[in-house]
């Protein structure tokens, strides 16, 4: 086995069952959370826990991930993420729980950030995209079975049994990153390039070259736009397939499964079109993601809307996976994890930022009319940001200064 194929299997495996953890983790302190207090309030609340260090502290953080040895760091993040999670289930009251939380959230997005910048020196940049399609179709399959296991250790154990097992599936990601090569030349210009500067002024040199790849910002813009819709869609997706289209839990179970498949095949696909444009693919998916979405809004039975959801799912992720990688080919590995974090934070405010106004929307009009005129705004918005033509950039921009 080459040097690059191990590298390869060992990425994939440990951001595979790290990906299974996150699911453990999340159905685990939902339920936990809900049993404690009874109340969907503080599931909200905690879910919000979880957002947050990416929507404020994105920028912030990628400064400290472009400062240190990105395989280190997301080495230390995995560990201390282990013990963290274990320790969830002995907290004493809810509030530690809500500040445990926030803590591991913020620490998963170092270690998630530091992975995908660590990715561009692992790796080809003409193959990432391929090598980044496969990784993600891994972790969406673990996504889909992810839910049923952590329900059976659940049920047959306890919520205690389920963390335990999210504690370990870190610390099998630790030792995944610790065996990875990465080049000692790739380690040198990353070395070399972060000299000793004050903070801010690597936050402003960070944002200024973010703003000198117009392909990155075109990306990051259109996904924005986006999100505005999908986190509407993600809050109201429950209301529009018990009231409206009258499922049954067993049958919303299988809608949701039908977007994880979607996600899956989005991802496997992207592994054949390597030779396309990374840009196009972020355009078209959404495109088409949005006019799936309005086309949601006008099914009538179960099995039409599993369609839609599976072509959401697969547009979708296609997408995001194609933006992620266009950052990794484009930004250079002195800058990639401030601009990750600022990308990362425009992504989850158009998320967050709709899903807190689903409620409000929802006051006007109906759920199917959110449905088709947000997917519609959206498929223009998109139009209208890929008109004009950006090619790829023959040299990296200047570096940026303050």
């Amino acid at each position: 086995m080459t040097e690059l194929q191990r590298n390869f299997w060992l990425m994939l495996t440990g951001r595979s069952v790290s990906k299974l953890g996150d699911t453990f983790h999340f159905l685990a302190l939902s339920l936990m959370i809900y049993a404690k207090t009874e109340s969907a309030l503080s599931v909200g609340q905690v879910m919000v826990a979880s957002y947050l260090p990416m929507l404020i502290l994105g920028p912030f953080l990628g400064v400290w991930i472009d400062r240190l040895n990105k395989r280190k760091l997301a080495i230390a993040c995995e560990l201390i993420r282990a013990g963290l999670v274990l320790s969830i289930p002995f907290l004493p009251h809810v509030y530690w729980i809500y500040s445990f939380t926030f803590v591991i959230a913020i620490i998963g997005f170092v270690s998630s950030t530091s992975q995908q910048g660590l990715i561009p020196q692992l790796f080809p940049k003409g193959d990432l995209l391929g090598y980044n399609a496969r990784i993600q179709t891994s972790m969406q399959v673990m996504a889909i079975a992810g839910p049923i296991a952590a329900g059976a250790v659940i049920g047959f154990w306890s919520y205690t049994a389920a963390f335990v097992v999210d504690s370990a599936t870190f610390l099998y990601s630790a030792m995944s990153l610790s065996l990875l090569s990465v080049s000692a030349k790739a380690a040198a210009k990353q070395k070399g390039a972060n000299q000793e500067k004050k903070f801010w002024v690597e936050l402003r040199e960070g944002a200024r070259y973010m703003v000198q790849l117009p392909r990155v910002m075109n990306a990051t813009a259109i996904m924005f736009t986006a999100m505005i819709v999908s986190g509407m869609f993600n809050v109201l997706l429950v209301v529009f397939s018990k009231n409206i289209i009258k499922v049954t839990d067993t049958e919303f179970g299988w809608l949701e499964a039908g977007i994880g498949l979607g996600l899956a095949a989005g991802a496997a696909t992207l592994a054949f079109l390597k030779r396309v444009d990374l840009l196009l693919i972020v355009r078209i998916g959404i495109l088409v993601d949005a006019l799936m979405i309005a086309v949601l809004s006008t099914t009538e039975s179960f099995w039409t809307e599993w369609l839609a959801l599976v072509g959401i799912g697969m547009f979708s992720v296609m997408a995001m996976i194609a933006a992620a990688t266009l950052i990794q080919i484009e930004a250079e590995q002195a800058y990639i994890g401030r601009v990750l974090g600022f990308y990362n934070t425009v992504f989850m405010a158009g998320t967050v930022g709709s899903m807190a106004l689903a409620g409000v929307v929802e006051t006007w009009f109906s759920v199917r009319e959110i449905f088709l005129y947000g997917g519609l705004a959206t498929a223009g918005a998109t139009l209208l940001l890929s008109l004009r033509r950006l090619p790829k950039q023959e040299a990296p921009p200047k570096q940026a200064q303050a």
